[in-house]
């Protein structure tokens, strides 16, 4: 691959040196000290102007890192260290989708291996992948809307002085007024100087705080950290001095905030059904899109699970890169032929929007038949979360998703109309053998469900897009009658909605996807990104080439 990446910005190497690295299942190509010494001896040769400068020499690749013996990055801390640095080169290579340039090398094997073969080797391969992939983004976040990128490039020294001095200075002006103030109080001076003194260390001391708290966040920044690990790298005695690792380790520790919260937002169809705000709707347009757009229900949001990301990383190491909108889990589990058809028409205009809702009020029917023991079940939570964040996403980000927004959100109004409508018609029907009334929490979600599945006329709807209620509750009676045991039946939504998780992922519009990070990020980014180092930058039947 000829794009170049490297940990030092304004300079480059040949990414081999990144892929070749980074997992002992790839090949190692232990020549960059030779080929640092023929650059040393080009740069002397008369007549020659080199497209490298000096300085260039001077880098610190991932493989120097990968390599190094020092104590700080030899146990599991250091591995985590090492993945920080590798989150950050991976950032730069991303940057390129966000800048608009196409990745001409995506389809090499040696892409495919990367993800495949480096970052999702090991025994827990989704820890480790989604750790570096967020690290990756809080770089890209911090690249495009924070200063940290430029004090690590330009000025970190700086960066590390000027709340030093600042925080010296107020706090000697504080000390200074004080004993000003102390001063007049004794010998009983005028009472304006005195507000005035207090006025003025009140703030000085805020100034001071606001400076320990920006040295803090530069303290706790990748940027900081990495720019500590390749000062470690490149200076042996810092691997010798027990005093220097012993600081740079507390330098290490520190935390910085997190601009995403590592939650998935969750919009359930039919407990929300048909909440709208036309003043937000105006609002948004007022604002020219400063204020976000009305919202269709409760914006709920759970924390994303071990077991959400095992299942997404197990669906994408059994696709090896090839995405379907979920068929290829049907086939697995050996019910294809019965459930294939919402997801049959891939082509159509709205096909994904279409499918995510049928499936995930079929979900959302299923869910609601188990008793409150069944539900913590790991398969019956990533589907319901998995389903979930589908429609969150349908519901307040559809630029993310491969259909255009204004169709998805065509679809979900036309949905919101169908299923009110059935609601309405099947109130005035009598439930043979039920209670109209329901007790409970969720007696509202349950009676829902309830007239839906008891009253709704299904008869033609597979073949009728404008049905898409029906389709969903048509495909639920065919998942509780086909499968009887509850355990299978959930395998098969939980392998479904983690396959259809990642064929919604891919997209060519990277400056959405920005745009999303301001505000914290999706989880759809992260997979996004993944996908996009292993080579995947579109669904369907793509393998993998060799370099020539």
């Amino acid at each position: 691959m000829l794009h170049m990446l490297c940990l030092k910005e304004g300079t480059a190497w040949n990414v081999d040196l990144l892929y070749g690295h980074v997992a002992s299942a790839i090949p190692l190509n232990n020549d960059f000290y030779e080929k640092s010494q023929k650059l040393k001896h080009c740069i002397n040769r008369r007549g020659r102007t080199p497209w490298y400068e000096q300085e260039d020499l001077k880098v610190t690749t991932v493989d120097q890192i990968w390599h190094c013996k020092g104590n700080l990055l030899t146990d599991d801390r250091g591995n985590a260290l090492k993945d920080l640095c590798l989150s950050m080169a991976l950032s730069k290579m991303l940057n390129r989708r966000f800048d608009g340039f196409k990745l001409s090398k995506a389809e090499l094997q040696k892409t495919h291996d990367f993800v495949f073969k480096g970052l999702l080797a090991g025994d827990e391969p989704h820890l480790r992948a989604f750790r570096v992939i967020e690290e990756e983004l809080v770089f890209v976040h911090d690249m495009y809307y924070t200063r940290y990128s430029y004090l690590y490039q330009k000025g970190k020294y700086l960066a590390l002085c000027l709340p030093v001095i600042m925080i010296a200075l107020c706090s000697w002006l504080t000390v200074a007024c004080l004993d000003v103030k102390y001063q007049d109080d004794r010998y009983r001076s005028n009472h304006g100087k005195r507000s005035l003194m207090s006025e003025t260390i009140v703030i000085m001391v805020v100034l001071a705080f606001l400076e320990v708290y920006q040295l803090y966040l530069y303290i706790a920044s990748g940027w900081f950290k990495v720019a500590l690990i390749r000062s470690y790298v490149a200076a042996p005695y810092f691997q010798t001095s027990c005093f220097s690792e012993m600081i740079i380790r507390l330098l290490l520790i520190w935390k910085a905030f997190r601009p995403w919260k590592g939650r998935l937002g969750q919009y359930c169809f039919l407990e929300n059904l048909g909440r709208r705000s036309k003043l937000m709707s105006c609002l948004h347009y007022g604002t020219l899109g400063l204020l976000d757009k009305a919202m269709k229900g409760r914006k709920n949001s759970v924390k994303l699970s071990e077991d959400v990301k095992k299942a997404i990383i197990d669906s994408l190491l059994e696709s090896n890169g090839v995405l379907t909108n979920g068929v290829t889990s049907l086939q697995k589990n050996g019910v294809h032929d019965d459930l294939k058809w919402p997801c049959d028409a891939t082509a159509t205009d709205g096909a994904v929007a279409r499918t995510i809702v049928v499936w995930h009020i079929a979900t959302t029917l299923c869910e609601q038949k188990l008793d409150k023991q069944a539900k913590e079940e790991d398969a019956v939570k990533t589907a319901s979360t998995l389903s979930k964040y589908c429609m969150h996403l349908l519901a307040f980000a559809p630029n993310l998703l491969p259909d255009h927004s204004s169709i998805s959100e065509s679809i979900l109004d036309q949905s919101i109309d169908e299923a009110s409508k059935l609601l309405k018609e099947g109130k005035n029907k009598k439930i043979k053998g039920k209670d109209k009334k329901i007790k409970g929490k969720n007696k509202k979600i349950l009676g829902r469900c309830e007239i839906l599945m008891e009253t709704t006329n299904t008869d033609g709807c597979v073949d009728d897009e404008t049905r898409l209620v029906a389709q969903g509750v048509h495909l639920a009676r065919q998942l509780i009658d086909n499968i009887q045991d509850s355990t299978t039946r959930w395998k098969v939504l939980s392998d479904f909605w983690a396959e259809m998780m990642l064929y919604v992922s891919p997209s060519d519009d990277a400056r959405d996807h920005l745009e999303v990070l301001a505000k914290g990020g999706e989880f759809i980014t992260h997979l996004w990104a993944l996908l996009t180092h292993a080579g995947v930058l579109k669904r369907g039947p793509t393998e993998p080439i060799d370099a020539v």
